[in-house]
């Protein structure tokens, strides 16, 4: 089995922290399922921090 991660997210982090995250996040995979490191895939999705809202307020606005 392979197990696939999605993060959905505003954009707007550094290359450095999305690396941080997706090595984080794969770490606990690991830790947690019995899969080989091949078949962890971490998947980042960026939305437009104008295309994106919570309230009702876009968070180009927050």
């Amino acid at each position: 089995m392979m197990p696939e991660i999605i993060v959905h997210m505003a954009s707007g982090r550094t290359r450095e922290q999305k690396e941080n995250l997706m090595k984080g996040i794969y770490r606990a995979v690991k830790e947690s399922l019995d899969v080989q490191d091949n078949y962890i895939v971490v998947s980042l999705i960026e939305t437009p921090q104008e295309n994106k809202s919570r309230g009702g307020v876009p968070f180009s606005e927050l």
